[in-house]
């Protein structure tokens, strides 16, 4: 098994004790394992850069980034990023570059994608991996791909829509996707917002890589404005895949947050910048 280091870029929150540190409504994870040194989002802005110029994180080194899905708190970052290195391999869902909006009041939008247009990265030394389905990064690190919407209690918020060929109509989010890390103590799982549901995502999980076990989940459940009685199946259900480690971030909640404490008790750990975790 591999031994990987995750450290937290980005996030809307950081830790009382990092001077000189920013957040960012954003999520990014910088992931270090022998051989690779892979990012898992980039944050919305300059958050990115700011933080791995004041850790000492040469993002020169990085090999190989992820995008969880096309949101600009996801994918903004990436502006940055080029500036300091331009020969990565990103691997992201054929959506991820599609024109994302999100409802603000009846037939008004705003644009919430990707800042970046995909003609910019093919000029550059960037090498575009964009595929719907798993994909290896290398040997213990895999995205899940599309995650099938499987459960009667998780969906997609109406108020996110895409334009295709000048047409508005909803969107599924089939780019939301997380990261598998094949870790000593078991799967570890990056998510990134979880819009396509965390229990439709973790059963996918164990679907896709055919183990039993998952060891730990870290990153944003989106769950701000589930109902008592979503929160309270969510929590039934996560019990039951006997997670270690649930570390909550970006846009998981409050009252999530507060559920995942009281089920799950020294399990829960707010995760913020700049946590750093092995595995």
């Amino acid at each position: 098994m591999m031994k990987f280091r995750v450290t937290t870029l980005v996030d809307n929150s950081v830790s009382l004790k990092a001077g000189g540190l920013i957040g960012e409504h954003g999520l990014a994870y910088l992931i270090e394992s022998q051989d690779h040194t892979l990012l898992f989002d980039t944050g919305q802005d300059m958050a990115l850069s700011h933080n791995a110029e004041k850790l000492n994180i040469d993002l020169s080194r990085i090999d190989m980034v992820v995008l969880s899905h096309g949101h600009y708190d996801h994918t903004g970052g990436l502006k940055h990023l080029l500036e300091k290195n331009a020969a990565f391999r990103l691997v992201a869902h054929p959506d991820v570059f599609t024109t994302k909006l999100r409802s603000i009041k009846k037939e008004k939008y705003k644009k919430i994608g990707i800042p970046l247009k995909k003609a910019v990265l093919e000029n550059t030394d960037v090498q575009l991996v964009l595929t719907k389905d798993t994909f290896e990064i290398a040997p213990g690190i895999l995205t899940t791909g599309e995650i099938p919407l499987e459960n009667d209690f998780e969906a997609v918020e109406p108020d996110f829509f895409v334009e295709r060929e000048g047409r508005i109509m909803p969107d599924t989010l089939a780019d939301d996707q997380a990261l598998i890390l094949d870790t000593q103590k078991g799967l570890v799982i990056l998510l990134g917002c979880s819009h396509r549901g965390v229990i439709n995502t973790l059963n996918h999980v164990l679907n896709l890589t055919g183990k039993q076990k998952i060891h730990a989940i870290i990153g944003g459940l989106h769950l701000g404005k589930a109902s008592e009685k979503k929160l309270k199946k969510i929590m039934d259900h996560l019990d039951g895949f006997g997670l270690e480690k649930i570390g909550v971030s970006h846009c998981t909640g409050t009252k999530a947050i507060l559920a995942l404490f009281n089920t799950f008790k020294d399990k829960v750990f707010v995760n913020t910048v700049p946590s750093v975790i092995s595995f």
